[in-house]
Parts: C-alpha cells; sequence; structure tokens
C-alpha cells in the first residue's frame, strides 16, 4: 500500500521525536549529570545548566526540603563554586515550592545579620529576606528553588549552630530535582569562553560591570538585566545576589611579587563590606583570605587601608602568594549604601601598587 505524502511526514515526524525522547537522559543525582551523550551546551543555556549542576550536587548530600549547614566559614580545601567568600556562614537547601512552602529564619541579636536568598532554576536571583520571620518561596519556573542563607561571620562557630539549627522548611511537596544531562566537554569550553569575558565587560563598563548580572524574572532589577552578564555571571559567580543586596566588585589580576593596598572612606552599608584574595581561577587559597569592616583595623582619620602581600606589619594585610602567580579581588557590600548603590561609589580604583 502506497503512502501518501502527509502521511510518510507524519511518520517520520514521529520517528525523529521518538528517537529524541529515548536519546534523551534525565538523573536526579550528579553522578548522572555529564554524559557523553548528552545535550550540548551554549551560552544562552549555561546558566540553567550550571544552576541544575548546583542544585544536584545539594541533593546528593541532603535531599530535598533539608537544610545543608556549613558549621564553619567556608575551608579552602572544600569551596562548591568560585569565589565563595569566609565573611558569612552558609546554609544551602533544595525546596520543592510546587505546592507552596515556606522557609523559617530565628531572631538574631540586634546588628547581627542573616538572609535567606532564592535562585530560580533558570539563575534568575529573587531579592533576598532578612532577619527573623517566616517567608513564603515561590518560583516562576520549574518546581524547585535553591536556597542560599547567609549567617553573620561575627558568630563563634558554635553560636552559629545554634541558630542554623532553628532554621526550618517546611513544604507540602518532596519531589527530588530532575535535570536532563549534560555533554561535560561542551559545558567546560562554554564555561571558559563565558569566564575570558570578564575582563572586557570590566574594561568596558567599569563600575557597571556587573549591572544586570544578577536580576530577578519579574521585579524592578529585570530592568537591568542583559543577557550578555545573564551568561558571565553564571559562571564567574553563580549565585551572586541582586544589586539592592549586594553590589560586587571584582578586579582583573595583579602579580603576587608586588604589594599592593587601598585607603578609602567607609561606605557606611547597612550591613558591612568585605574584601577576599582569590586565585587564577577564582578559588581562595589562604584561610586568612578576608577582610571586612567587621575586623579591619580604622584609621585614625575613620578610612580603611587593606594590603595585600605587603608583610605582615602592614595594615588590614591579606597575603597573596599562590601557585597560580597572580591573585585578585572580589569585594562585597552587603546592604549597600545609597552612596555605593546609588551613587556609584567604590573601593577597587583605589587599589594601587607600592
Amino acid at each position: 500500500m502506497k503512502l501518501s505524502l502527509i502521511t510518510k511526514s507524519v511518520l517520520l515526524g514521529a520517528m525523529v521525536t521518538a528517537t529524541s525522547v529515548s536519546a534523551a537522559q534525565s538523573t536526579t543525582s550528579l553522578d548522572g549529570f555529564f554524559t557523553a551523550d548528552g545535550k550540548m551546551v551554549t551560552a544562552q543555556t549555561y546558566p540553567t545548566d550550571e544552576t541544575a549542576h548546583q542544585i544536584l550536587k545539594n541533593q546528593d548530600l541532603v535531599g530535598v526540603n533539608q537544610l545543608l549547614h556549613k558549621r564553619q566559614l567556608t575551608p579552602t580545601d572544600a569551596q562548591p563554586v568560585v569565589r565563595m567568600n569566609r565573611d558569612t556562614y552558609y546554609s544551602m537547601a533544595v525546596v520543592d515550592v510546587s505546592r507552596g512552602a515556606t522557609v523559617t529564619m530565628p531572631e538574631l541579636p540586634e546588628g547581627k545579620y542573616i538572609s535567606v536568598q532564592p535562585i530560580t532554576e533558570d539563575h534568575h536571583i529573587q531579592p533576598m529576606y532578612y532577619g527573623g520571620g517566616t517567608f513564603d518561596l515561590s518560583t516562576h519556573t520549574g518546581k524547585h528553588l535553591y536556597l542560599v542563607i547567609r549567617l553573620d561571620a561575627t558568630f563563634t562557630e558554635k553560636e552559629a549552630a545554634m541558630y542554623q539549627d532553628q532554621m526550618k522548611i517546611n513544604a507540602n511537596s518532596a519531589e527530588l530535582f530532575t535535570s536532563e544531562s549534560v555533554n561535560q566537554a561542551s559545558f567546560e569550553k562554554v564555561e571558559d569562553e563565558l569566564k575570558a569575558k570578564m575582563p572586557m565587560i570590566n574594561k568596558r563598563d567599569g563600575s557597571a560591570a556587573l549591572t544586570g548580572m544578577f536580576t530577578g524574572f519579574n521585579d524592578e532589577s529585570t530592568k537591568l538585566f542583559t543577557q550578555e552578564k545573564y551568561e558571565v555571571g553564571a559562571a564567574i559567580g553563580w549565585g551572586g545576589a541582586q544589586m539592592i543586596d549586594n553590589i560586587y566588585e571584582v578586579s582583573g589580576n595583579y602579580p603576587i611579587d608586588t604589594c599592593y593596598q587601598a585607603t578609602f572612606e567607609d561606605p557606611k552599608n547597612k550591613a558591612f563590606w568585605s574584601i577576599t584574595v582569590y586565585n587564577k581561577a577564582g578559588f581562595m587559597f589562604n584561610d586568612v583570605a578576608n577582610v571586612s569592616s567587621n575586623t579591619a583595623t580604622v584609621n585614625k582619620d575613620g578610612t580603611y587601608t587593606v594590603s595585600f602581600g605587603c608583610g605582615a606589619d602592614a595594615p588590614n594585610n591579606i597575603e597573596t602568594a599562590n601557585d597560580s602567580g597572580v591573585f585578585n579581588l572580589g569585594i562585597r557590600h552587603y546592604q549597600p549604601s545609597d552612596k555605593v548603590r546609588v551613587d556609584g561609589y567604590r573601593v577597587l580604583p583605589m587599589v594601587k601598587a607600592q
């Protein structure tokens, strides 16, 4: 029996669809995320793919709707993503919000910092929740949120654990997050290419280099969104916060054989500022990796001087020697002041070779 052209087209389409479905692989574990025949990653898909990567890491450790508490400030031999820091304690969770969910934070002593940052499956960053209380969780896409909880680093480990143990998640569904498997070679190639764009963006945009990288989906921050920075942001600093919550400054590389210093006015942020030193790849290499307004010695005139590789006698010195031969800086303004957020005040231009 002869088939009509239309019938042949329908059958061919069905065969292609069936082949695509059979070839597709899904996983609820990091072990199945990278496969040789997984989908090819592009710059456009990378933010979602890297988010799936991070969600699966956490899910493997504690499942869904459970908090993974880091009981110490980030150890330098266990950094899950680039540009972690030691200026807050971290707790993380993957939450199934499909049928409603909440997260509850403890009340802290006045002046102490705690925040909850929800991240969607496509790496859009929701505004942070601050302080104690119960907060509703929802998303514009998928079923899950990744929560990053930051707790004041001035607590002792015992105090931090006490507050972490009071954090609670209440969710009406507990389905595991499922991701499509991806091709590892294409993932790593795209990641490297996106990271390599950052120096050009720094040179082009100056103090606005990170503007538009970490935005929500349907709030005021959406106006700042750019596709280029959305992609690059996921590669150089996955999980970065909205500008209303944190403002970041990321430097280029400095040689380790030169002393650098920055003397700057107090930004007067609502929470605090911090400066962290990284190696060429964006990882801390020394437990004394940062200084912040919570720990730095203040100059007599109220300014701060922070030193990089200038010796133990230099004010607020951070060592820079590491095997990569260079170092770079991540400067964070937690709950930035209008001076930083509106007027554009930045610390990075003050960093000078001595």
